[in-house]
């Protein structure tokens, strides 16, 4: 392809807006669609990086952006040494230059009013309404196989039938995916710039004269045939294909006549002939751009692509393979056997799934799930370019900047470092002898502890009851104390709180379950795990729970008799995690309480569910599970909090406008489970793989799904709801 002394419909964009890059894409010439020729030319994308000119170092980056998106590369009369176009020195793709070549911009200018033109098709009354689809500054209107314009883009009117003209019709498919018929035709000014002509003195020989053929003598016979020859030979040889020039019409200069000899003869003599006026019908003079558009409006909209074929081509009727292939797939479809082999065939094809994946999340464009992470990412992406920019400017001033503060800073440095090392040194010694004593007072109040309930259970009971006996109010005293002894803990990381969850588990738990099971005992007082072998998941607790260091602070209630009574906590204190199998118990402050069932019926049929609903887990667990061996360090409840609130970036809004259609679909929750599901999927969408959305599908699995009548008529309600979240629909399913 060779764009010199030519002039190029193109596809401005630009695409660095904060550096104000831009760049341009051939689209079409009048000879015809150029765009595959050149992504050939100049790869990546067939673009061509816009540079400015000499003379526009100033007004460069207005002056593109007033051009809009469709410009006119004009190369016409422009010397083939010039150099307009040559190849980009900052090319590198991996920094995000893909343009191999650039363009001067002094090449770039608006879309002329002569040359391309828009077909649009509809009515000559709305023309100015198809003046803002059209990207040429005048365009035509088609109505009823009727050709209308030009019409002007800035000033429409209602335009007259369209002169006759010399024009051709192409398809064009812009960059913005919308497909455009474009008139071209050649403009004076185009035919006025072309290369001198090469005189013809120098480079034409002078042609012979043409010779005349000699007349035929009257009265000798004309031999044409080769008499050495039999008559099938001369049959074969007489067979051949009519030659090009037979045709005298389409002769470079008409053919001399004949010269007729004088004739020898009498004249004739009969009844003369005489030349009369014979009336004949006389087509009606027609709109040649009118045909030419017409007939390329209906070839390129109904007609295949054809071409003429050589003679003596075989014909042969030829299936259509898309057809065939529709019909075998809609035969093998109906075999519900035979879906998953058609499917797996399918995404196998080379490119399928690029095609098939824009297609399949268009469903989607407009969920508010959707929104809001798009919302996101262009926070996200502003961001980026941003801290790009600023890096840009630190670049700038780092050095200068290290070279005048580097000595004073050092020394600054140095000498804060061996004070805070002093003070760190300090510190710890202090911080390891309080912890001594922290402990040490720890053993003497479980010492206490344990005496006062040796002597509730021995020795007060006996001394009530003689009390008692001695007031004739003699009454059993009943109830066991549960201890929970919190103890000092330390900090630790989000990403090493999952680590140890995962692996002191006993059983295979996904990162995602981790994250799940971390979030509840964060933002929940109390929350309820179901599964068909509640023993099994009691172990499975109690490992999580040691894992942590929490275990001086965990119990497991089995009976209405065991009362519960929980230590005061400091701030640095690990918390106190209750395990109970009642469904009815008193509430504690300051305590994590797990409830724990056999199947989801029996946690919501709790009196205290009803008036306070709680998040439910089902957990899987199979087999035997065996006491992890762990001895990890303490983590206090705060530290423990803190770590899973970092990153948060969803507000509540975002968070009910995503699920502002499931909350009127399911039973309203009450103001403290709302505030918990908000926390939960605040916390989960930075650590959860899938962010976000995953986040929202656990929430909805754990609240929304256990509260929901299980009826089909629920079913189908909220099935078209739950596509987007997979966990929610397979347990709505089961």
């Amino acid at each position: 392809m060779n764009l010199d002394q030519d002039l190029v419909l193109a596809y401005l964009e630009e695409d660095n807006i904060q550096r104000a890059y831009f760049r341009v894409r051939p689209l079409l010439t009048i000879h015809g669609n150029v765009q595959e020729e050149a992504v050939q030319l100049w790869p990546d994308e067939g673009c061509l990086r816009i540079v400015p000119d000499r003379a526009e170092q100033h007004t460069f980056k207005d002056r593109m952006r007033t051009l809009g998106s469709y410009c006119a590369v004009d190369l016409r009369g422009v010397p083939a040494d010039a150099g307009k176009i040559r190849t980009n020195k900052n090319y590198r793709p991996e920094r995000g230059e893909i343009n191999q070549y650039i363009l001067y911009s002094d090449a770039v200018k608006p879309l002329p009013d002569h040359t391309f033109f828009d077909v649009l098709e509809g009515s000559v009354e709305d023309a100015a309404a198809l003046a803002a689809k059209s990207i040429t500054p005048l365009f035509y209107i088609r109505c009823s196989d009727t050709l209308y314009g030009p019409v002007s883009k800035a000033d429409p009117a209602k335009p007259e039938p369209a002169a006759e003209a010399a024009a051709t019709l192409h398809t064009l498919e812009t960059p913005d995916k919308a497909t455009h018929l474009i008139l071209c035709m050649a403009s004076p000014a185009s035919e006025a710039v072309k290369p001198a002509e090469t005189p013809a003195a120098e480079s034409v020989p002078e042609k012979a004269a043409p010779q005349e053929d000699a007349p035929l003598p009257l009265g000798k016979s004309l031999d044409i045939l080769d008499k050495t020859k039999s008559h099938a030979e001369t049959l074969h040889n007489l067979d051949q294909p009519v030659s090009k020039g037979a045709n005298l019409l389409h002769a470079a200069e008409p053919a001399p006549s004949l010269a007729i000899p004088p004739a020898h003869q009498a004249p004739l003599s009969g009844t003369p002939l005489y030349r009369t006026q014979v009336k004949t019908s006389v087509p009606q003079p027609k709109n040649k751009l009118q045909e030419v558009v017409a007939n390329q409006w209906r070839v390129a909209r109904y007609e295949p692509p054809a071409d003429s074929l050589p003679a003596g081509t075989s014909m042969r009727q030829v299936d259509n393979p898309v057809e065939n292939a529709c019909r075998s797939l809609r035969t093998a479809w109906q075999v519900p056997e035979a879906h998953v082999q058609l499917i797996d065939f399918i995404l196998s094809l080379d490119g399928m799934q690029a095609k098939l994946e824009p297609r399949l999340t268009s469903a989607f464009a407009d969920s508010p799930l959707r929104k809001t992470l798009v919302h996101h990412l262009e926070d996200l992406e502003a961001e980026r370019l941003a801290a790009l920019i600023e890096l840009d400017k630190a670049r700038s001033d780092v050095e200068r900047f290290r070279k005048n503060s580097l000595a004073s800073m050092s020394e600054k440095a140095r000498s804060q470092y061996t004070s805070l090392e002093a003070d760190k040194a300090k510190h710890e010694e202090c911080i390891s002898q309080l912890k001594e004593q922290i402990n040490l007072l720890n053993a003497q109040r479980d010492e206490l502890l344990a005496r006062v309930d040796d002597l509730q259970q021995s020795v007060l009971p006996a001394a009530l009851a003689k009390a008692l006996a001695d007031h004739q109010l003699n009454a059993p005293v009943n109830g066991i104390p549960l201890r929970m002894n919190c103890v000092t803990g330390g900090s630790c990381k989000a990403e090493e709180l999952i680590s140890r969850v995962t692996s002191a588990a006993g059983i295979p738990l996904s990162r995602n379950e981790a994250v799940a099971l971390l979030a509840l005992m964060a933002v929940s007082s109390r929350f309820g795990i179901t599964s068909q072998s509640p023993a099994v998941v009691s172990t499975v607790m109690r490992n999580i729970v040691a894992s942590l260091g929490w275990q001086n602070g965990y119990a497991q209630q089995v009976s209405a008799e065991q009362r519960p009574m929980a230590t005061l906590a400091s701030v640095d204190t690990t918390p106190a995690v209750l395990m109970t199998a009642l469904a009815n118990f008193a509430p504690l402050p300051s305590v994590t309480k797990i409830m724990l069932a056999r199947t989801p019926a029996q946690q919501i049929a709790s009196p205290a569910y009803m008036t306070d609903s709680w998040p439910i887990l089902t957990l899987t667990a199979a087999g035997t599970v065996a006491d992890a061996a762990v001895d990890a360090s303490p983590v206090s409840f705060a530290a423990f909090k803190a770590a899973l609130s970092e990153g948060r970036v969803v507000t509540d809004d975002q968070i009910d406008s995503i699920l502002a259609d499931l909350y009127k679909a399911v039973q309203p929750l009450s103001g403290k489970a709302s505030a918990e599901l908000h926390q939960f999927i605040a916390v989960c969408a930075h650590w959860m793989d899938g962010g976000l959305a995953a986040a929202c599908d656990w929430a909805i699995l754990l609240w929304l799904l256990p509260a929901t009548d299980r009826t089909s008529a629920a079913v189908k309600t909220l099935a078209p709801l739950l596509q987007e979240y997979p966990l929610s629909l397979s347990a709505l399913n089961q």
